[in-house]
């Protein structure tokens, strides 16, 4: 009995493996076009029952990691490996489930940071309910950002001018549709004017980026 339902679950693990496939690109392009109906839709499935939610989408948590996964993958395609500098980073990046937990984790603190920043300014409570639509919502925003990044990095720490240059370009342009999404994200939330909503933004881009900065800073230190 007990190697029956073992079976079963394998033949569960398998088909939502494989279904990955499918919606991850399908969700992909349907954030990228458009993604404040993309978060709106995060946000009323959590209000579906939980076997009913996400079922023609992937959940965006879930949507995030395999951005980060899929970045993952093109790097080793183009055989770009980050370089330890301290016993602390080689333990991280000498490790691909850590290294992979690490970058996800980095990529998540925007959607974390945002959802905490619309509460806010909203004046809700900060609880673990509370702060997990807008969360959800973040994740999808944030997953074309991530892998458009992680790709522009690895375009501009692999030699030659060229690469360099149209690295930087796709990651200002990543940064720019970022920031633009996420200004018309807060217009649509929190009701208030652009300039407001675009200069909250550019606040939780860049506390975002210097919290992992510090934290990339610890990692290199001997």
């Amino acid at each position: 009995m007990d190697f029956l339902k073992l079976l079963k679950s394998l033949e569960e693990f398998l088909y939502e493996v494989v279904t990955w496939l499918v919606f991850f690109p399908l969700t992909l392009w349907r954030v990228a076009r458009h993604p404040q109906r993309m978060a709106r839709y995060a946000e009323t499935e959590l209000a579906d029952k939980l076997e009913k939610q996400f079922d023609d989408a992937l959940s965006p948590p879930l949507f995030l990691m395999l951005a980060i996964l899929a970045a993952h993958v093109l790097e080793i395609i183009l055989h770009q490996q980050v370089r330890a500098t301290s016993e602390l980073s080689r333990q991280v990046v000498g490790n691909e489930q850590a290294l992979l937990l690490y970058r996800t984790l980095s990529f998540a603190l925007w959607p974390l940071l945002m959802a905490i920043h619309c509460l806010r300014r909203r004046g809700h409570r900060l609880d673990r309910e509370s702060l997990r639509r807008p969360f959800y919502a973040q994740c999808y925003l944030a997953a074309p950002f991530a892998i458009t990044v992680s790709t522009a990095m690895q375009l501009i720490i692999k030699p030659g001018m060229v690469s360099t240059w149209i690295g930087l370009a796709i990651a200002a342009t990543a940064m720019v549709w970022y920031l633009c999404v996420q200004a018309r994200w807060l217009r649509e939330t929190l009701r208030v004017p652009w300039s407001s909503c675009l200069l909250s933004a550019v606040w939780v881009l860049l506390a975002g980026g210097a919290i992992n900065l510090g934290i990339g800073a610890l990692l290199v230190l001997d």
